[in-house]
């Protein structure tokens, strides 16, 4: 028996062509830049809420294409794909022909192809509002996210009150849609969860009969009977209720073929000419004349698939102008031509019937071209508008580089200039300077002789002033017409007045003044400034300022009237 062969890495593999190393390092490109599918934490399948988000529709803006993530949802794996989950939840996929594992749906390219052709569609609905106002442009998957008990008739026939939710479709059924669409499914929609709505039971009250009203302070269902034993009398007198509308729908017979082709089941039948017809003869016959103001009404609720006859039809094929459901849509399209085929949502064959009009699709031909004109003329608008912001902005940027850098330029070559300037006035200092030694001493006993002769002189002239100012003291006695005590206010009044005789004997005693040269802002100066010189001002200022001097032009002597001879002589 031989031995399994071992897989190869590194250099071997390069050397025998398999490249693995190459193929792993384009898986890892590949998911950096895919968007992966996950299944949710508490979830044992994926929802359509995953799907969603993996097509990137946003159901505030469009939910007119939250049926497509369902039928995405629902689709089985081609026959050359598996389904394969990790530990974490992510799925990814393996490619049994080629024999390689990506992240990437392999009907994802389909998908977002439908997705692309449906939101061009949507943009041409506005166009035609009889047609546009028919579509549900409510989010019903965020409703059913949000409300979970809540209440609406079956998403899929519309005529039946919904007892089923499904947890993976975000859907309300009636019993029998839901068996249509999941019971005998062969894809994913098998395994697929539900959850019974409140009128999915009976009366709250008696829990024998159907539900027929809902009070809406009790939030509950009653039977008519039930609704009025409880509502009698009381405060419920004023509760507010609502009928339910429950109703057995229109007689469901899918034995019935389409008798124009004899062999699509019948979908609808005209009012007027009383046959059955498909939905492709029902316009093969009402395109002209009289026919095109023949009303119609639906045979079959639910639409089976033309394919398998078990399960209901979802979608309808463009170019095959057929009702199928997913799972035979898919395999019949795995390969060829097929691939590129196109569908529309058919769970409501009555928008279907008015979207497969042949006037509204000649309406559609006309209007998509201009569509995507505009479409093309606006997204160029608004990318010039961002490229111009982008513009403005890198311009900012460069304008704030070169400013910043014509700033450190100008710094730099101003900082230069003031070192300039610096060592150019050093050099010019340092050239008077002595350089020498010898010269530097000369220098310093040249400049304290200088000094010492300064405070000598400073001293002197204060020795002066004091002598001078005592000799005023002292005689001021000896002149009859002088008052001494006066004389004596006047001197101390002076700067350096207040220090007395006695202490100019004893700092004459103890080798004069305690730093000289700075003693002689506390006594009188033996200079005169430019504002006390007589030579320029033409008044007359001694050492004892302008305070003490009289002028004698501007004195009236007539009101001297103190000053006698008598009391100037002191004979009084």
């Amino acid at each position: 028996m031989e031995e399994a062969k071992q897989p190869v890495f590194g250099g071997e593999a390069e050397r025998i062509g398999t490249r693995l190393d190459l193929a792993t390092d384009e898986f890892l490109k590949e998911t950096k830049t895919c968007r992966a599918l996950q299944i949710a934490p508490g979830n044992g399948q994926l929802t359509a809420m995953e799907f969603v988000a993996y097509l990137g529709i946003n159901l505030q803006l469009e939910p007119e294409l939250a049926w497509i993530a369902r039928e995405m949802l629902a689709a089985p794996m081609p026959p050359q794909a598996s389904l394969k989950v990790s530990k974490a939840g992510v799925c990814y996929f393996h490619d049994l022909v080629n024999d390689y594992y990506t992240i990437e749906h392999p009907l994802t390219q389909r998908y977002l192809k439908v997705l692309e052709r449906q939101r061009l569609d949507l943009l041409c609905l506005r166009t035609k509002p009889s047609v546009n106002g028919l579509l549900f442009s409510q989010p019903d998957m965020l409703f059913h996210k949000q409300f979970r008990n809540l209440q609406i008739p079956c998403q899929a026939c519309n005529v039946m009150q919904s007892t089923l939710k499904c947890n993976e479709c975000l859907m309300s059924f009636c019993q029998s849609c839901a068996d249509s669409l999941h019971k005998n499914a062969l894809g994913p929609r098998k395994n697929h969860t539900f959850l019974t709505t409140a009128c999915g039971s009976l009366c709250s009250t008696c829990t024998v009969k159907k539900p027929q009203v809902f009070c809406a302070n009790c939030e509950d269902y009653f039977c008519f009977k039930c609704f009025e034993d409880m509502h009698r009398r009381g405060n419920r007198l004023q509760h507010k209720s609502m009928l339910v509308s429950v109703s057995d729908g229109d007689i469901i017979e899918p034995q019935k073929r389409c008798e124009e082709c004899e062999d699509r089941p019948a979908a609808f039948a005209c009012d007027y000419c009383l046959d059955n017809y498909c939905v492709q003869c029902f316009w093969k016959c009402h395109f002209n004349g009289h026919r095109r103001q023949h009303t119609a009404s639906k045979v079959s609720v639910v639409p089976m698939c033309n394919q398998c006859q078990n399960v209901r039809a979802t979608i309808f094929s463009e170019q095959t102008q057929e009702l199928m459901c997913t799972e035979c849509f898919t395999m019949l399209h795995a390969k060829g031509n097929r691939m590129l085929h196109l569908f529309m949502d058919a769970m409501d064959p009555l928008i279907l019937l008015e979207r497969l009009d042949p006037a509204f699709q000649e309406h559609m031909r006309r209007a998509r071209p201009r569509i995507l004109w505009a479409l093309s003329q606006l997204q160029g608008w608004v990318k010039g508008i961002e490229a111009r912001r982008n513009f403005k902005k890198r311009k900012d940027v460069v304008l704030m580089i070169q400013r910043r850098w014509r700033g450190v330029l100008t710094r730099r070559r101003l900082l230069g200039m003031l070192h300039m300037h610096k060592w150019r006035r050093r050099q010019v200092n340092n050239y008077f300077l002595p350089k020498t030694a010898a010269e530097r001493r000369a220098v310093k006993q040249k400049t304290a002789a200088m000094l010492a002769a300064k405070d000598v002189t400073t001293r002197a002239a204060n020795q002066s002033l004091l002598e001078l100012r005592s000799t005023i003291i002292n005689t001021s006695s000896a002149d009859p017409l002088e008052d001494p005590t006066m004389t004596r206010d006047s001197m101390e009044n002076l700067p350096g007045g207040a220090m007395s005789t006695a202490s100019f004997f004893n700092a004459s005693q103890t080798g004069g003044f305690k730093g000289g040269s700075q003693t002689m802002p506390a006594g009188v100066s033996p200079y005169t400034n430019y504002d006390q010189s007589s030579r320029f001002n033409g008044s007359m200022t001694g050492p004892v300022g302008n305070k003490q001097t009289q002028d004698l032009a501007n004195k009236d002597i007539r009101k001297v009237g103190g000053d006698t001879l008598r009391q100037i002589t002191r004979l009084d």
